[in-house]
């Protein structure tokens, strides 16, 4: 009888009835992620470009050190014998100072030695690849000072 009074009480309407279970509804979340711009490719014409404006503008693109290792590197590879002092170029060697390959090309012909051979072909022993560049830093400073 007791069980039928319990039964009785739980399911009269004025009794307190359990609520139904809450029941967890995912709602689908779409977030739009910006994509990211596609990096700029480096050619060769562009890398001259670059190289002519360098040299052309101010000189606030060369670093100072790299500079003036650079003039240790052209004058321990007695660049000036040739070149001249400031890269205006003699009767053995062609002016410096309109020389517009961009960096990669002059390292790359520094260790070939070009169309000229050995004489401009220098090792890694010589010319590391951080003088290469020292030394094309130099060579765009000349060329600002000599105004090209």
């Amino acid at each position: 009888m007791l069980a039928l009074l319990l039964l009785l009480a739980a399911c009269s309407p004025g009794g307190e009835s359990a609520a139904p279970p809450a029941t967890m509804t995912t709602i689908p979340v779409f977030v739009y992620v910006e994509p990211t711009a596609a990096p700029p490719v480096k050619t060769a014409a562009a890398a001259t470009a670059a190289a002519v404006a360098a040299a052309a503008g101010s000189s606030a693109g060369l670093d100072a050190m790299a500079v003036e290792r650079g003039r240790g590197r052209y004058e321990a590879l007695e660049c000036a014998a040739c070149h001249g002092d400031n890269g205006e170029g003699t009767d053995q060697g062609s002016a410096l100072t309109t020389y517009t390959a961009p960096e990669d090309e002059f390292i790359s012909f520094m260790r070939s030695g070009g169309t000229l051979g050995a004489e401009h072909q220098y090792a890694t022993n010589r010319l590391s690849d951080s003088g290469g560049r020292n030394l094309y830093q130099y060579l765009l400073s000349i060329r600002i000072q000599a105004g090209e």
